[in-house]
């Protein structure tokens, strides 16, 4: 998958994890030469999943503070915004964060970084698909915990992140990375004292393990765990010289994988099926974590009130329509409540947003269903109007297609 030309290196792909562990082999085979020059070639990439770019891109970014060198050639476009080169901190680029937080590999140092981070993430999913009940809960819980993690216990003060949304699987996939002390280390400082890297990582998502009870209570990796089980997603967790897979309900243990002769590090990488529903109390034991976007749009009676004034993403476009009509199915899904479109202070929208927001959602709840899940007010005369022909139009249109399709 890594053709070695001298110091060049030309990468098949980016998207088989296998990528990363001949990556670390060809560059312990080099350290032992006292090479520090690499060239890296990336023309035959065309993709990139978050886990080979994210440990990669620390890895190298890690070796470079170091002093070796690393010439990136032949970068797509995609790869260039993707920054594999040199993954984006958070702190200085807050704007893109709140705009485009997917397919970006990220470089995170605060606990303020991993609530602006997590914070897009969610808001970025909700926008773009739609999930199903517990799912947005459970991944928001899982990844404060991970990413948590990294800042605790890894020894350093900084790890990086990257998501990716799978339409065609139906799955989402974050991957986390640090070139701290690894799992194993950690917890020979506690009163586990694994034997082994493979045993260090059975302990780690065992419900209760952690390195020091006063730092945290060991419910990050189990609970990360259990959400994945209760999902029937993956689960990968490499550390140190060992690797822990969950996949389909089924758990492998991998002793003796490659590793760099400093830094071990750790790798979390896992995937969920927005298309299944999660029980996350269930998952958690009976824990159900606080909702705080939920009750950020409540009102004092407990409804939910989404005020279109304050979406970035405007009325004009059937983009913006779409990102909010995912937005608020995703809010009935995880809230079963009635849902307010508060349209105060907006004096026109264009009729491509009124369809892909209203008409659409009429089309796929019924009339009757829209009635009684969704409440439009404050609308001015010319909004109504707009709206009223949109959805005219669009229940023509699916009660032609009804009976094209019955005939």
């Amino acid at each position: 998958m890594i053709t070695r030309e001298g110091n060049e290196l030309v990468f098949g792909n980016l998207t088989n994890p296998g990528i990363v562990y001949e990556f670390i082999e060809i560059l312990n085979s080099s350290l032992r030469n006292s090479d520090r020059n690499y060239i890296l070639n990336f023309k035959h990439v065309k993709n990139a999943f978050p886990n080979v770019c994210v440990p990669i891109a620390g890895i190298i970014e890690n070796l470079m503070v170091k002093g070796y060198q690393f010439e990136f050639h032949y970068l797509s476009d995609y790869l260039r915004n993707l920054s594999i080169k040199e993954p984006i901190r958070v702190k200085e680029n807050k704007e893109i964060v709140q705009t485009s937080s997917l397919d970006k590999v990220w470089r995170f140092e605060s606990a303020d970084d991993i609530y602006l981070l997590i914070k897009s993430f969610v808001q970025e999913l909700s926008q773009i698909i739609v999930c199903e009940k517990g799912v947005l809960e459970g991944f928001d819980w899982s990844i404060n915990e991970v990413l948590d993690n990294v800042l605790q216990h890894s020894t350093k003060n900084f790890g990086y992140v990257m998501g990716q949304v799978h339409e065609n699987s139906r799955h989402f996939v974050f991957c986390v990375y640090d070139t701290g002390q690894g799992i194993y280390t950690s917890l020979l400082q506690s009163d586990h004292v694994p034997k082994t890297p493979d045993e260090a990582l059975k302990l780690a998502v065992s419900e209760g393990i952690t390195r020091d009870k006063k730092i945290g209570q060991g419910n990050g990796l189990w609970g990360l765990h259990q959400i994945v089980l209760e999902n029937t997603g993956q689960l990968n967790i490499i550390s140190s010289s060992a690797a822990y897979n969950l996949t389909n309900k089924k758990v492998t243990v991998y002793p003796n994988q490659p590793q760099l002769p400093y830094d071990n590090g750790c790798i979390v990488d896992f995937q969920l099926d927005y298309s299944k529903e999660i029980s996350v109390s269930k998952a958690l034991g009976g824990y159900e974590p606080v909702n705080l976007k939920m009750e950020s749009l409540e009102d004092h009676a407990g409804n939910i009130i989404l005020n279109l004034k304050n979406k970035e993403s405007g009325v004009g476009t059937r983009q913006s329509g779409e990102k909010i009509r995912n937005e608020i199915i995703n809010l009935y899904k995880q809230s079963g409540k009635t849902i307010t479109l508060d349209f105060s202070e907006i004096s026109i929208i264009s009729s491509s947003f009124a369809d892909e927001l209203i008409g659409k959602l009429v089309t796929e709840f019924g009339f009757y269903g829209f009635n009684n899940i969704f409440k439009l007010k404050n609308m001015k005369p010319d909004v109504q109007s707009i709206v009223q022909r949109s959805v005219a139009q669009r229940m023509i249109e699916s009660f032609n297609g009804d009976k094209k399709n019955a005939g």
